[in-house]
C-alpha cells in the first residue's frame, strides 16, 4: 500500500538540532537498522501483490488547514495495464493501457461517474457526482471517495453538467492544493502567459467511464473572474446547451480566452470537458482547462505539434485596466463565422437557434437607434448582446414633386445586436407618371 502524510522538512521531529555526536550516532544506527526494515516491508508487499497500483485519496480530517496547506493521505485502487487490441495511443504513439476497477470503485461509492488523467501529471483521480448538488451546494467539495469529510475534496461533476457524464460539456471541479494533488497541475500550463512547453507535455487527458476509455484533446486554457470589481463574469458553467448555435458561441468564447492557439477543429457535434480549479493571477481567479473528446480514428499529433503561444487572449476586465491596454473587441461565432475568420470550425454552419450565453462575458446591454427618414429618432431601444432588436413601424417618407417613396429596409442587421447602433432607412424611388 502506498503511503500518503505530512512532507517530512515540515516535521519537527525530522528538523530538530542533535546536542551531541553520540546522540547523532545513535540516531543514525536507529536510522539505518529502520530504514532496512521498511525496504524489506516493501520488497515483500512488491512481491506479494505483483500488481500496479493508482491512488486515490481517502483521508484524515485537515479541518485546521488550507486548501494550499493540506496534505492528501491516500489509499489504492488496482488496475491492469495489458495492452488491448482497443487501447487509444499517447500522442507519440505509445499505447495507454491504465484500466481501473470499477467493480470495486463502485463498491466504495456509487456515485463515481468516471476517472480523470492527464499524464504526464499528478492529476489521477475517480470523478464522482452527487444528485443532492445544486446552487451555493457541492457534496464532494470537502469529501473523499467514501464520503468522510476531507478539506481536499475530491473531483466532482457540476450540477449544471445535468446528464452527468454524457452531458454536452462534462464540467469539472477539483481544489488546487499546494502538495501537488488534485487539480494543482492546471496551473503550470501558464499564468500571464501560455507554458507552451508544459501544454506540448500534457497535450491530452483521458476521461475513463464504465463504458470505455476515452482520450480527449486539450483546446483551451484560459483564466476567469469570480468577483464583481474585477469585471463582468464570464459564466463557463455551461454544460447544457438550448441549441447548436449556442454551444459553437461558447467555445468560441473559450478559444479565444485561450493562452494558447491550438488549432484543434471542433463542430456542433463534438464533446467537451471543463476542468476548472483556484488560480492566483488576482484574487479568486480560476485556471480552466478545456478539451474535446477525439474523434474515432484521429489523430492529434499535428494539433499539438502546430500550437503557439496566443498573446491576444481575452481577460477579464481587471487585465487591461493592469496593463493600460485596449480590450479587444467580443463578437460571437457567428459573427466570426459569416466574416470566414474560423478556420477550425469544421461544421455545417447556418445553425439554428439563438446563440446567446447567459451570464457571458460581453453579453451587455447596447443602445439601438431607428431614425425616421428625415435622421429624427424614431425609436431607442437597451438591447441585451447577442439578442435581437424591435423595429418600428415602416417609416413613410413623403412624396417629392417627381417621386414617390417607397420604404425598402433598415440599412443594419439588427437581429443579433453586438454594439451600440444607430440605424436609418433606405427607400426606394418610384418615378411619378406625369
Amino acid at each position: 500500500m502506498i503511503i500518503g502524510g505530512t512532507c517530512m522538512e515540515n516535521n519537527p521531529n525530522f528538523c530538530e538540532e542533535n546536542n551531541t555526536d553520540k546522540e547523532v550516532s545513535t540516531r543514525r544506527k536507529v536510522l539505518n537498522i529502520t530504514l532496512i526494515c521498511i525496504l524489506s516491508v516493501l520488497v515483500l508487499t512488491a512481491a506479494i501483490t505483483g500488481s500496479m497500483m493508482l491512488i486515490d485519496y481517502l483521508g484524515v480530517d485537515t479541518s485546521v488547514a488550507t486548501p494550499d496547506e493540506t496534505t492528501v493521505p491516500v489509499t489504492t485502487i488496482e488496475i491492469t495495464t495489458e495492452a488491448q487490441e482497443t487501447d487509444p495511443t499517447l500522442p507519440d504513439g505509445t499505447p495507454y493501457t491504465d484500466r481501473q476497477d470499477w467493480e470495486k470503485l463502485l463498491s466504495i461509492n456509487s456515485d463515481v461517474k468516471g476517472w480523470i488523467h492527464i499524464p504526464n501529471t499528478a492529476i489521477n483521480y475517480p470523478v464522482l457526482k452527487s444528485e443532492e448538488d445544486g446552487y451555493g451546494y457541492q457534496y464532494y467539495l470537502h469529501r473523499a471517495l467514501d464520503g468522510s469529510y476531507e478539506y481536499a475534496g475530491s473531483i466532482f461533476i457540476d450540477y449544471r453538467s445535468s446528464e452527468g457524464v454524457k452531458s454536452k460539456n462534462i464540467i469539472t471541479h477539483g481544489h488546487k492544493m499546494n502538495n501537488g494533488t488534485m487539480y494543482h497541475d492546471l496551473i503550470n500550463y501558464g499564468a500571464y502567459t501560455g507554458d507552451l512547453d508544459y501544454y506540448k507535455q500534457a497535450p491530452t487527458l483521458f476521461f475513463n467511464t464504465p463504458e470505455g476509455v476515452e482520450q480527449w484533446v486539450i483546446f483551451s486554457v484560459y483564466k476567469t473572474n469570480t468577483l464583481e470589481r474585477h469585471g463582468d463574469f464570464f459564466n463557463y458553467f455551461h454544460g447544457d446547451f438550448a441549441s447548436d448555435a449556442q454551444f459553437m458561441n461558447y467555445v468560441y468564447n473559450i478559444k479565444m480566452r485561450s493562452l494558447f492557439n491550438i488549432p484543434v477543429p471542433i463542430n456542433e457535434d463534438d464533446q467537451i470537458i471543463t476542468l476548472s480549479t483556484c488560480s492566483h493571477e488576482y484574487t479568486d481567479f480560476r485556471t480552466v482547462v478545456v478539451a474535446r473528446k477525439v474523434r474515432q480514428g484521429e489523430s492529434v499529433k499535428e494539433y499539438i505539434d502546430k500550437a503557439t503561444v496566443n498573446n491576444e487572449a481575452w481577460w477579464p476586465d481587471v487585465y487591461y485596466t493592469d496593463h493600460s491596454t485596449p480590450r479587444p473587441e467580443i463578437t460571437t461565432f457567428r459573427t466570426e463565422y459569416e466574416k470566414g475568420n474560423l478556420p477550425w470550425y469544421d461544421g455545417e454552419g447556418n445553425l439554428e437557434g439563438s446563440e446567446f450565453l447567459k451570464g457571458a462575458q460581453g453579453n451587455k446591454s447596447f443602445t439601438v437607434i431607428f431614425l425616421d427618414w428625415d435622421g429624427s429618432i424614431l425609436s431607442t431601444q437597451t438591447v441585451t448582446q447577442g439578442k435581437s432588436a424591435t423595429p418600428p413601424a415602416d417609416p413613410v417618407h413623403p412624396d417629392d414633386d417627381y417621386y414617390h417613396y417607397v420604404f425598402k429596409e433598415w440599412q443594419l442587421d439588427y437581429t443579433n445586436v453586438t454594439k451600440n447602433m444607430t440605424i436609418a432607412p433606405s427607400f426606394t424611388p418610384v418615378h411619378k407618371e406625369q
